[in-house]
Order: structure tokens, then sequence, then C-alpha cells
């Protein structure tokens, strides 16, 4: 069973990953390559969110 402090914490990773997901592709077509530096620094920084998100499920499955 997972902690409320957890689930809060889960629900506010996933909402902070859906707004960069948002941004990364604003961004994308703004500057019209994945490979621009601040699409690629974007894409980085979500991959990041994205690893936290997935070890804190598992860790509280």
């Amino acid at each position: 069973m997972k902690k409320a402090g957890n689930l809060k914490l889960e629900n506010d990773l996933q909402k902070l990953i859906e707004v960069l997901r948002k941004e990364l592709e604003h961004r994308y077509f703004k500057k019209g390559s994945f490979l621009h530096p601040e699409v690629l620094q974007m894409s980085q920084q979500l991959d990041e969110y994205i690893v936290v998100f997935q070890k804190l499920c598992l860790q509280n499955d």
C-alpha cells in the first residue's frame, strides 16, 4: 500500500513531467530540431524526472 506522502509526490512528479513534456514539444516546434541544444537539454531534464518517477513507483509497489 502506498503512503499518502509518496502518492502526493508521485502525483506532483506526474504533473511536472506532463508540463515539461508540453514545453519540450513547444521548444521542438519553435527550434525545428530535436538536436537543438535547448531541446536536448529539456529532453534530458525530462528523462531524469521520468527515471525518478519510475523508481518511486517501483519502490512503492
